[in-house]
């Protein structure tokens, strides 16, 4: 933790963070497993409050080498942050829970409608809703107490005071739920944050398993399937196999060696310390009466036998099977992704976390058969809420409809046969026949003057169906509000034509609305033989025959390829702070990375086509090859050549089978998401396959460990809210690492995939990913900054300034950023100033650059006698790297020529002077008040805006005025401070200013120069009006908002007359800034004090030596020499530097 911090101090200018920031972050988690990547986890606390989402994450070798930093912290997050009680937490808790729950559900639980629990865990309080709850009183409940702490929610000039509020919320007569995350402000209770937990896939599961090794679940009730035996989509599917009867106690690692056990000694039912496992039947959601967890059937024995050609719920043996299934996959996972670093500490979900860190109380609860006594209840599906440590996390599991025995649509007169597609809603097995009638609804809703919207059954048939056959056009409202209508009218069936041509009838979701309930018989058509029919039907009677037989409903939760895949959810979201489009992408990525990971096998055909689902999707067409995707997993282009650009809306899909019925959307969740899990497939592939003359490096399981440790290292390093090629980044950097090698073979797999070093990802905060650049490279990323040249090679006077006569090196560093090793790249050296030469040539050969790392390279550079005066130096380097991402880069720097630096010369401070004569003061000034350049060889004075409470100054050196001459002092100045702008009912509030002072007691006492001459104030600092501020300088008038010509700077002057003739005074630039945000702060340059006797700054002035005698003749050159730490010589050597 003490390297971390070092690391991150040393780039602490780089992200704009004071000391005090850096200060107020804590080390939450150290991620080390004795050999490869060490991780560590800070985050800022205030108050005794996290700071919402500012984790940063230091990536280092086992010898703590730093590899890389990311992810950033607030600068307005400071340990002694005093809160102004403008920005106090003026709501409760309680009152933050009743306004997130009030925004979800549209009713407000009433003043008295929330009770504290008084069960603090952790920063978090517990609450529930009152009996008398206007919530209760809806039919609505809370799953389990709501939790709320205190936090500061981070805005990018500011930190909020509010409530991080999470809760799991529902109907009581249901089993479902809504889980949700909100962040509520604290002082008005406007919702800053709001994230849906609920994770929505198209899989269900339940477990077989290995009897041997470390018992890894199999793919669920059915043969190995994977790869694919014929590699074609031939309709083949898996047989089922019998599941055998497993020991295991668990086999992860605890910190003395000792697995952790599943179940305590006297367990009698599924609830163990990691997983809580029941069949949730009936509503409410979450176990309750009614429903069941397995039990033991002899001595710490679940020998329930499930059978799959019986209805998942036809007797409570099968339903404790199958929760049996679902209660070891879970705990398998956790143990397995335990060893890899998703522990207690990390964040992982445990009843106990026996003092190893992180928040207990959470086990995960894996709910089987999820709603499937209930009408209408979902299927063909599963989710998982993945609430955040401390809160169980909540793995739905449903049933599956299988493949229909027989499905048929006939029409008479004619016989013909029409295509059908079948609905989640209505009747299951129907046989039919009634006579057909086209809806005729009476509301033409639709735009579309070509379409007769009367036809979409959206509203009541305005004409008599009682006992027929409804036929309704699809569009404009849900499936089921189709079926809704149709049934309320009367008809008997209802058939639903699709209304775009060319596609086939389409399968129908159970949507809105969902508490309804359709009980009659339910198929789709195509568009053209819906056409048909209404053509028939012009021509008269019409009767139509409907009938289904359905297969046996196949129960989700034992398909552990689902399981694997919602598992895939939680570990990703509690492991990142992911929460855009692209984020949801990738954590359907992540959850079929995660089922495949564990789904292949040692001795896999690593060229094959291989599927997740195969079990549960079977009604999807196909299942044992596409498993519900586009396509399969493979590396076989031919059968997926989808890469990166393909999750982009509008982008052609390639010319091979893909699954029918498929969402259109490249960016559509799933479909976006299997392009991140085939970028971790190729990767893991190349990892498995790698070889040397010996053979395969890593045997199957080795290779598989290996991946699991990256996968976590990668997802702990991952920036808040990372793009595709941000997470890339951060896989490649932990498996860089451990090793170059290892991080070689995933680089190819997302080149291969178009993810290579060159790519881009779409906007973060894009939702259809336009915008993406496929890269199909493993190419090094170049990057040079030269140095300021110094006289140290011959040198005249050895001040350190090139002078006439003399020759100096500069220090050029080119760094790669890229994951292979920068080559064969070249650079040339220019200057526009005639008297600057290169004694080597301007040609530089590079020294070879390793993949994340850095190299130095020596110039020598001469500047010839004839140069006179001060002249400037810009300096410029161009890099030429063939096999780069930018094939040419280049670097500038600028310094003063033929100078010398001389001590208390002049009245005029250009602030170019090195030995500056001014000082700082107060507390933080250091960090607050620096010389910097604003050009390749201009130097002002920079006073920052600091975002935390600070009073600090820059402080002239004596004055000593004169009798005769008033004093005037004139400056160049640019500024900008925080300011709320003002409003129609309210004046701008400036929060934060400048102002300047004189002292003529050397400083004991100070008075504003405004009571002399006018500076130009713009207004009071501080001016708040409800409450007062803390700003130190508050109501004084200063330099407030911004100039009048910003960004570009004025001139100032300021006649202060003979007020202090004779005396010896100091001035100083003085700026107040309050607790909270920041901004530009204050630029002062070339400052001019007319009227004193002294000249107390130094100055520039042209080079005075002579070079009769230079010293240090000869010394570093070009030609290898020379350099500083680690450097190499300018014809090449090894590169210097760390990785990063």
């Amino acid at each position: 933790a003490a390297a971390a911090r070092r690391h991150l101090a040393r780039f602490a200018a780089a992200y704009g963070l004071s000391r005090a920031a850096l200060e107020a972050a804590q080390v939450v988690h150290v991620h080390d497993l004795g050999q490869g990547p060490v991780i560590v986890v800070l985050r800022q606390r205030v108050d005794g409050a996290d700071v919402f989402q500012t984790d940063v994450k230091v990536l280092m070798r086992q010898d703590l080498a730093l590899v890389a930093i990311s992810g950033n912290l607030h600068p307005a997050a400071v340990p002694a942050m005093e809160r102004a009680r403008r920005h106090a937490f003026r709501l409760s808790p309680r009152q933050a829970l009743g306004r997130a729950l009030e925004d979800l559900h549209g009713i407000h639980p009433g003043q008295r409608g929330v009770v504290d629990l008084q069960r603090p865990a952790g920063d978090y309080q517990a609450f529930d809703l009152a009996p008398d709850s206007a919530l209760r009183a809806a039919g609505l409940h809370l799953v389990e107490p709501a939790r709320v702490k205190r936090v500061y929610f981070p805005m990018p000039e500011a930190l909020i005071p509010a409530y991080f509020v999470e809760f799991i919320s529902g109907e009581v007569e249901s089993v479902s739920s809504d889980a949700y995350d909100y962040v509520i402000a604290a002082d008005d209770g406007r919702v800053l944050y709001r994230r849906d937990l609920t994770e929505y896939d198209a899989f269900n599961y339940r477990v077989w398993a290995e009897t041997t090794g470390d018992r890894r679940p199999l793919d669920g009730p059915q043969a190995d399937f994977l790869p694919h035996p014929t590699g074609m989509p031939d309709g083949s599917q898996p047989d089922f196999i019998p599941a055998p009867l497993v020991s295991m106690e668990g086999f992860n690692k605890g910190p003395g060696g000792a697995a952790d056990p599943w179940l305590p000694n006297d367990a009698v039912q599924t609830f163990g310390n990691n997983v809580d496992a029941y069949a949730d039947h009936r509503a409410p959601d979450g176990y309750s009466n009614g429903d069941v967890r397995a039990t033991l059937t002899a001595e710490r024995t679940f020998d329930h036998v499930y059978d799959p050609l019986l209805d998942p719920v036809s007797s409570e043996a099968q339903t404790m099977a199958a929760v049996t299934q679902l209660f070891y996959v879970n705990n398998w996972l956790h143990d397995w992704y335990y060893d890899s670093g998703f522990d207690e500490a990390a964040g992982n979900a445990q009843l106990d976390n026996m003092g190893r860190g992180g928040l207990g109380g959470d086990p995960l609860h894996a709910e089987a058969q999820d709603g499937a006594l209930v009408p209408n209840a979902a299927r063909n599906n599963a989710n998982m809420n993945a609430m955040s440590d401390g809160a169980s996390p909540r793995m739905q599991m449903y049933l599956w409809n299988s493949k229909d025995v027989r499905r048929t649509l006939t029409l008479d007169p004619g016989g013909a046969s029409l295509s059908t597609g079948t609905a989640a809603f209505g009747a299951g097995s129907f046989n039919l026949s009634a006579e057909v009638a086209l809806v005729d609804d009476g509301v033409d809703a639709t735009p579309d003057d070509a379409v007769d919207g009367t036809r979409d059954g959206c509203e009541a048939p305005v004409s008599d169906v009682t006992g027929k056959i409804l036929l309704v056009d699809r569009g404009v409202c849900s499936f089921k509000q189709k079926g809704v209508n149709a049934e309320a009218a009367g008809a008997v069936g209802l058939i639903i034509a699709n209304n775009a041509p060319g596609n086939p009838a389409p399968g129908m979701g159970n949507g809105e609305p969902a508490d309804a309930v359709v009980t009659i018989p339910v198929l789709s058509t195509s568009y053209e033989e819906g056409s048909s029919l209404k053509a028939a039907l012009l021509e008269g009677t019409v009767r139509a025959a409907m009938e289904r037989v359905l297969g046996v409903v196949r129960d989700g939760t034992i398909d552990n390829t689902v399981t694997a895949h919602e598992w895939g959810h939680y570990i990703h979201r509690r492991l990142t702070q992911c929460f855009t489009a692209q984020c949801d992408a990738q954590s359907e990525g992540w959850g079929d990375f995660i089922a495949l990971h564990m789904a292949m096998r040692d001795g896999d055909d690593l060229g094959g086509t291989f599927a997740t689902g195969i079990y549960a999707s079977e009604e999807s067409g196909e299942s044992a090859y596409y498993g519900g995707r586009r396509a399969p997993y493979t590396i076989n282009f031919s059968k997926n050549g989808l890469t990166f650009r393909h999750i982009s809306d509008g982008v052609e899909l390639p010319d091979h089978p893909i699954l029918e019925g498929s969402d259109p959307r490249n960016s559509e969740v799933h479909n976006a998401g299997e392009i991140w899990a085939l970028m971790l497939f190729e990767g893991y592939v190349e990892l498995l396959a790698r070889e040397d003359e010996g053979g395969r490096i890593y045997t199957h399981d080795e290779a598989r460990r290996l991946m699991s440790d990256i996968v976590v290292a990668g997802m702990k390093l991952a920036p808040v809210d990372a793009t595709y090629t941000e997470q890339r980044d951060a896989l490649l950097a932990a498996a860089f690492a451990r090793s170059e090698a290892d991080m070689l073979a995933l680089a190819h797999g997302f080149a291969r995939r178009g993810a290579g070093t060159c790519a881009a990802s779409a906007p973060r905060d894009s939702e259809d990913f336009v915008g993406v650049v496929e890269s199909f490279a493993m190419a090094p990323l170049a990057a040079v900054s030269p140095g300021e040249p110094d006289d140290g090679v011959r040198s005249c006077d050895d001040d350190g300034f090139l002078d006439a006569g003399e020759r100096g090196k500069v220090a050029i560093e080119v760094r790669n950023a890229g994951p292979v090793p920068l080559l064969g790249a070249a650079a040339t050296v220019s200057s526009t100033n005639e008297h600057v030469s290169f004694p080597d040539g301007t040609a530089i050969v590079l020294p070879d650059i390793p993949a994340f790392g850095a190299g130095t390279v020596e110039i020598e550079v001469d500047v010839d006698e004839a140069a006179v005066g001060i002249e400037t130096l810009e300096l410029r380097v161009d890099v030429t790297a063939p096999r780069a991402c930018e094939v040419m880069v280049a670097g500038v720097a600028g310094a003063r020529l033929n100078v010398d630096d001389v001590p208390a010369a002049s009245a005029v401070d250009s602030v170019e002077s090195e030995a500056p004569a001014w000082s700082t003061a107060g507390k933080e000034a250091d960090a607050i008040w620096s010389r910097e350049k604003t050009d390749l060889t201009n130097h002002a004075w920079r006073g920052v805006d600091h975002p935390s409470l600070s009073d600090t100054q820059l402080v002239s050196p004596p004055l000593s005025v004169g009798e005769g001459e008033p004093l005037v002092i004139s400056f160049k100045h640019r500024y900008s401070f925080e300011i709320s702008p003002a409003t129609e009912d309210e004046a701008a509030i400036h929060w934060d200013g400048g102002l300047i002072e004189i002292s003529d007691d050397d400083g004991e006492t100070w008075q504003d120069v405004a009571a002399f001459a006018d500076p130009g104030y713009g207004g009071p600092i501080g001016n708040t009006v409800d409450e007062p501020s803390v700003n130190p300088l508050a109501d004084r008038q200063g330099f407030v908002g911004a100039n009048e010509a910003w960004p570009d700077a004025e001139q100032v002057t300021l006649d202060l007359g003979d007020a202090f003739a004779g005396k010896t005074v100091k001035v100083r630039f003085r700026i107040g800034t309050d607790a909270y945000s920041g901004d530009f702060g204050w630029e002062i340059d070339d400052i001019e004090v007319r009227g004193i006797e002294n000249t107390p700054f130094g100055a520039l002035v042209p080079d005075a030596s002579e070079c009769g005698d230079p010293v240090g003749e000869g010394g570093a050159g070009g030609e290898g020499g020379g350099g500083g730490e680690g450097a190499v010589g300018g014809a090449g050597g090894a590169p210097s530097g760390e990785g990063g």
